[in-house]
């Protein structure tokens, strides 16, 4: 463990968020967890550490903002993801995988001071919960009341 991954789970502890920790197989530390985005919905992301110690670089995933299952209407998907990209995603990154997954992402870099990268984990969350509904109606999907 580093010392920036000691001082992240110091403010994990702090604010009482609960996330999965592990190792991946090139020594990068990965943490998962899940955003309430309402009751019956979680929106689930990662985030991971470089193993580099006094500044790392670091990478947050907001996972299944949306799908997109109706290749019809991807033009009009990428049309958004570059609208919200430019004015509304801040320093994440919206994009649409081979998949159709929509997911939007922030690279980055951290020294021991991990205070701006929670305060960039939060403001992901919130960034991803007022995308959603925008990229679900240019793809066609329905949410049910």
């Amino acid at each position: 463990m580093t010392k920036i991954t000691e001082q992240f789970e110091a403010i994990l502890r702090e604010k009482q968020i609960p996330l999965a920790k592990r190792q991946i197989d090139n020594g990068q530390i990965l943490y998962n967890g899940k955003f309430q985005i309402t009751k019956q919905h979680a929106l689930p992301f990662g985030i991971v550490f470089d193993k580099e110690e006094g500044i790392s670089d670091y990478q947050i995933v907001y996972h299944n903002l949306a799908f997109v299952t109706n290749f019809d209407k991807k033009a009009a998907v990428l049309e958004l993801l570059n609208e919200l990209n430019e004015m509304k995603s801040g320093y994440y990154r919206i994009c649409l995988g081979a998949d159709g997954e929509v997911y939007m992402r922030l690279l980055s870099r951290t020294s021991n001071d991990v205070v701006p990268l929670y305060e960039m984990l939060v403001t992901g969350s919130t960034i991803a919960k007022a995308v959603m509904p925008l990229i679900e109606a240019a793809a066609g999907i329905s949410k049910p009341e």
